[in-house]
């Protein structure tokens, strides 16, 4: 097999690989935006002893009805803003904290550095479901002992997904730091810049594509977990991801409802993405290449 014929035979894998993702992707994806303009019956027609059809990608009764009563059956709306809320706070803090650890890690000499870099990435290879009966005996021990509610409150679910994003965040933001030169924190501080005023005013501009790739790592995770929200959240800060649940009860399964849910809270991950997406991709792939 000769060069160009490698080339070609790897490029047609890898075109027959990207359509695979893409089709395993989109198809749920453009299910479920035709379920969202579906009647009721239309979609219980799934098994055709019910309405003698065959289930049909394009509505046969287009119908904005399931838009129109999305937050009669469920308070979705209430549920949309408490995920907005411990979104953005967790990607303001998992910013913050993983912006100056990555900074010390990058730049400092310290005793414990490399065991500290380790410690931080290993922690990833634990499973979520290990800390979620650690986590609601601490929030349980915080209360009774200082007296201030964790459960079921925006900070705690805030301080929960931080912990999460931190490990991840720091490593990548750290690989991204160190593409930047020592050579141009040298100069800052040679034009009068303290260590901090180097941060602030030179390296942080520079490193704004890793720190809105944390940014949006951190706003994603929040909006999505489900596990520890099911335990952790209460009536007051239940999150979509919960909400969307509610829309099956034991009495019915109202799948119009939730579909049309499911395209409303798609929105702001899509458009938060799509308005960062190149500077996600700089910071995920210079935090990934190099040590």
């Amino acid at each position: 097999m000769n060069r160009t014929t490698k080339r070609l035979t790897e490029r047609i894998f890898l075109y027959f690989a990207v359509i695979i993702i893409l089709i395993s992707v989109l198809v749920p994806f453009a299910w479920m935006i035709s379920g969202s303009f579906k009647t009721r019956l239309e979609i219980q027609a799934s098994d055709s002893k019910i309405a003698g059809k065959e289930p049909s990608w394009i509505p046969r009764n287009f119908t904005l009805v399931n838009y129109k009563t999305v937050n009669k059956e469920v308070k979705i709306f209430d549920y949309f803003k408490n995920s907005i809320i411990i979104s953005l706070g967790t990607m303001f803090f998992s910013v913050v904290i993983a912006t100056l650890a990555a900074y010390a890690i990058s730049r400092f000499s310290f005793p414990g550095r490399t065991a500290y870099s380790i410690s931080v990435l290993s922690t990833q290879m634990f499973p979520g479901i290990l800390f979620l009966i650690p986590y609601f005996v601490m929030f349980i021990w915080i209360r009774k002992i200082i007296g201030l509610p964790m459960r079921d409150t925006y900070w705690g679910m805030i301080f929960t997904y931080t912990s999460f994003s931190l490990p991840f965040s720091i490593w990548m933001l750290r690989g991204y730091l160190n593409t930047i030169p020592r050579e141009i924190d040298e100069q800052a501080q040679i034009d009068g810049c303290s260590k901090a005023g180097a941060l602030f005013r030179v390296i942080i501009p520079l490193a704004r594509p890793g720190i809105a790739a944390v940014g949006i790592y951190g706003f994603v995770m929040a909006w999505n977990e489900v596990l520890f929200a099911s335990v952790l959240t209460g009536n007051e800060t239940t999150t979509v991801a919960i909400g969307i649940l509610r829309y099956i009860t034991a009495q019915e399964a109202r799948w119009g409802g939730m579909m049309a849910a499911c395209i409303l809270v798609s929105l702001p991950v899509l458009i938060f993405f799509t308005v960062l997406q190149k500077q996600f991709v700089q910071g995920l792939v210079a935090g990934a290449t190099k040590g």
